[in-house]
């Protein structure tokens, strides 16, 4: 089994009067026994781009077109893959007031891991270490410290890679779920949500109702 997690937005501006163009941080995760499938989703419509777009060297959610977005989407949800995801909204003070202070790296872990911990807990793996993958975004002694904040705090065998989204066809399938997971709470727009919403076996909301 492999969890592979990528993130919408940023956590800069926290408990501050976010802009409207950036009020939520989201994690997605797609977890998955067999990558191959997931390789094909994006295989498969990179083919179908003008050469032009097709030499791109990644796809991502936010730069490609309608069409491409719900191909992606449709063709990773008829994968036997599934779903989970952390949504937050950055001006909750319930959420942030025990982070006053703190800098956005450790929240960032937190989130990670408390991501991590539902996921591992929902499929309640035996022995096997759990592999995961993340878009790269750390490096050197900063990246350790991340994989030993996640191995110490999930208490269980795990086997952390950052990896280039650009050669990971697995995390750019997951920047689509992340995408559309956004739009749903950006823009009120369920439109790539729907496509995936049977997949989703775990949601955290920190979200305060006005």
């Amino acid at each position: 089994m492999k969890v592979y997690i990528d993130e919408s937005g940023n956590l800069g501006g926290l408990g501050a009067k976010v802009s409207e163009e950036d009020p939520y941080f989201i994690l997605a995760a797609l977890i998955t026994g067999e990558d191959l499938p997931i390789k094909r989703c994006i295989r498969d419509v990179r083919q179908t781009l003008k050469k032009k777009h097709r030499v791109l060297s990644e796809l991502k959610f936010n730069q490609s077109s309608d069409p491409s977005k719900r191909r992606i989407l449709e063709c990773v949800a008829k994968t036997n893959s599934n779903i989970a995801y952390i949504f937050l909204r950055k001006d909750q003070a319930a959420f942030l007031s025990h982070y006053h202070g703190i800098e956005p790296h450790i929240i960032y872990s937190n989130l990670y891991k408390q991501l991590l911990y539902g996921i591992i807990h929902k499929y309640e793996f035996p022995h096997e270490a759990v592999e995961i993958i993340i878009d790269r975004f750390l490096y050197g002694a900063a990246q350790e410290r991340f994989d030993n904040y996640l191995a110490n705090g999930l208490m269980k065998s795990i086997n952390v890679s950052h990896l280039d989204s650009k050669q990971c066809p697995c995390l750019q399938a997951t920047d689509f779920i992340a995408g559309a997971i956004a739009r749903k709470y950006r823009d009120n727009d369920n439109l790539y949500y729907n496509k995936i919403q049977h997949k989703i076996i775990m949601s955290l909301e920190f979200f305060e109702s006005k």
